[in-house]
């Protein structure tokens, strides 16, 4: 027997439920799209007509959400903040056939654990409304309260009160970014309800009721992408896929355009984002996503939403099937559209033998250290006369660009070794060259990147950029969040030779890209650009955002794996290594090339 004398004391205590509640709501609550997304879903599955979402500091001080919906009566007014309290359901036999976007009643719960958070509400046949706190975990009484027919609930000062949740926001713009996104897919999904958004008081989307979503997505990124969709209308055993299918040219480097619905529920599921990308094999270029708004519309008993606490991904009974499903309607549009035309693709081709050639005369333009300071007005006339005003600078060469360059030992091509052909290709990604001691095989996207990167390197390092003037400036629609993110950062491409505008509140104007960037399409530059761009957590400096736009493009200029070059392309390009110098490596850190010597082969065939 123990010696009561000797026994531990003990060390596990039941948590209070204000620290129970704080900690499930990490699984709910992350940051403001959080909350944007739990409320907005609210309001839907309330029968909105009308929702408007304010919004300040990104939703960090401020989410509002506004609905004349059904509201609330006293009594579901003083559940609404208790945990796993919920109207959606009652049974786990309900889960089988939910409808409805939230059904787990844990969002208001988590959100008033985190935040200074109240609602009122009034409901359509009551004459007067009642109004609840939750103010970091503490529910107060219902009261009753003046007010318009629906729900109004604000959220404020997210994670204030937990320093250590707060550190892991970004800064407001890209928090803005992350709330717009989650609206945009809950407007392109719901085309009957009409939303309106702002941001420290400034409207920046609004859209009313009764769109159909090729209309939406005009509102939203642009009468460039809505005019070029194609529809996909295909059903399998009580399954219907319906949406629209962007060409190949549209696709972005990442996957924010991928919008899927199913019921009206916005998914980020990975089997159906495979699936998108697998429909499009062969049609989209190498690392770029293709862009498509598609619904699934199916028995709810069919699928399990409650894989997840953020509901955005779901498990199919029939997945192989629906996957199969999924693939074949989606060629089955993209064939019928004949979207794989050559100019089509986002990459226009690089001009095989001009990409070698030394740049245009009289291209050649002063550094540019500060082209897109300032604003346009798009209604302007004489708006396609822009010109961006050229300033000398001197030399920049940011000192932290150093590592990201990935310094890899010289290439030995000497000036006196013979560079010609004959060659041999290997899947149109290696060439194999002929050496007197043996032979070597060079990757030819990894050659050119690293090419094209010491080239634009050497132009920053003289204080010149070669820039290409473009004779009429490339308009180029974005959403609104985009165009805010990018002008922030316009003064750092202009560094680079990439100028930009703002034009009006949706769109940006491109005068000019380095001369090495010529042959890109203009469109897709500026998308990389905007991701780029928008994925700081913080404002980058100068050589942060130098190093990565110089990665980037001179990836996207360079020769792709499945390219197909001629015996002169081939040499140009083993010319242009041998005069910057070369290394072994590409700005990422990958061989360029690989040497094999006679006494290698000996060794690999067990001759020595």
């Amino acid at each position: 027997m123990s010696n009561p004398e000797t026994r531990h004391p003990t060390r596990i205590a039941e948590l209070s439920e204000r620290v129970r509640n704080q900690i499930a709501a990490g699984e709910v609550v992350e940051r403001p799209a959080s909350v944007v997304k739990e409320l907005v879903e609210n309001a839907l599955d309330a029968g909105a007509s009308h929702v408007q979402v304010d919004l300040e500091e990104g939703g960090i001080r401020l989410v509002r959400v506004v609905d004349d919906g059904e509201g609330m009566g006293e009594g579901d007014l003083a559940l609404a903040f208790t945990p796993h309290a919920t109207s959606k359901l009652r049974d786990t036999e309900d889960l089988e056939h939910i409808a409805s976007l939230g059904f787990r009643g844990e969002a208001l719960a988590s959100i008033g654990a985190v935040s200074a958070a109240s609602i009122l509400s009034r409901p359509r046949d009551a004459p007067t409304g009642h109004r609840i706190e939750d103010l970091w975990g503490a529910v107060g009484e219902v009261r009753e309260a003046g007010g318009p027919k629906g729900t109004t609930v604000e959220v404020k000062d997210l994670f204030a009160r937990l320093p250590a949740r707060r550190r892991f926001l970004k800064r407001p713009s890209t928090e803005l970014a992350r709330c717009l996104d989650i609206l945009q897919r809950l407007v392109v999904a719901h085309v009957g309800v009409g939303f309106t958004v702002t941001h420290g008081g400034k409207r920046v989307l609004d859209v009313e009721a009764s769109m159909d979503r090729r209309e939406r997505v005009r509102r939203l990124f642009g009468a460039d992408l809505a005019d070029a969709l194609q529809p996909v209308d295909a059903e399998d055993g009580g399954t219907r896929l319906t949406g629209l299918l962007a060409p190949p040219r549209f696709g972005r480097s990442d996957t924010t355009r991928q919008m899927w619905f199913l019921n009206g529920r916005p998914l980020r599921d990975r089997v159906l984002l495979r699936a998108l990308k697998e429909g499009y094999r062969g049609l989209s270029v190498e690392n770029r996503q293709p862009v498509a708004f598609l619904e699934l519309s199916m028995d709810p008993s069919r699928v399990d939403v409650n894989v997840s606490p953020t509901k955005s991904d779901v498990r199919f009974h029939e997945g192989r099937r629906m996957f199969g499903f999924l693939v074949s309607s989606i060629r089955a549009a993209l064939a019928e559209a004949d979207l794989a035309t050559p100019g089509e693709t986002m990459l226009r081709g690089l001009e095989r033998r001009g990409a070698w050639s030394a740049p245009e005369q009289g291209v050649r333009q002063p550094y540019l250290p500060n082209p897109g300071a300032r604003r346009i007005d798009s209604a302007r006339p004489g708006g396609d006369e822009l010109r961006v005003e050229e300033v000398r600078g001197a030399p920049f060469v940011p000192e932290n660009l150093a590592p990201i360059i990935a310094d890899g030992e010289p290439v030995t091509w000497e000036r006196s070794d013979d560079l010609s052909g004959p060659y041999l290709r290997v899947d149109r990604t290696y060439i194999l060259r002929a050496l007197p001691d043996g032979f070597e095989i060079i990757d030819q996207h990894a050659l050119h990147e690293r090419v094209t990167f010491e080239e634009w390197k050497a132009q920053l390092a003289a204080g010149r950029i070669e820039i290409q003037r473009l004779l009429v400036p490339e308009i180029v629609e974005l959403a609104r969040s985009e165009v805010e993110a990018l002008a922030e950062h316009m003064d750092g491409l202009g560094e680079i030779g990439v100028l930009l505008e703002s034009f009006g509140r949706n769109s940006v104007a491109l005068h000019g890209v380095p001369a090495l960037l010529r042959h890109l399409d203009p469109p897709g530059l500026v998308r990389d650009l905007v991701h780029l761009a928008s994925s700081h957590g913080k404002p980058p400096t100068a050589a942060d955002l130098l190093g990565e736009v110089l990665h980037s493009m001179s990836c996207r200029s360079s020769f792709m794996a499945g390219d197909e070059l001629s015996d002169a392309d081939i040499e140009a390009l083993l010319v242009r290594a041998r005069e910057v110098g070369g290394a072994k490596t590409c700005p990422h850190g990958r061989p360029t090339r690989v040497r094999f010597t006679g006494m290698d082969l000996e060794k690999a065939f067990h001759r020595r």
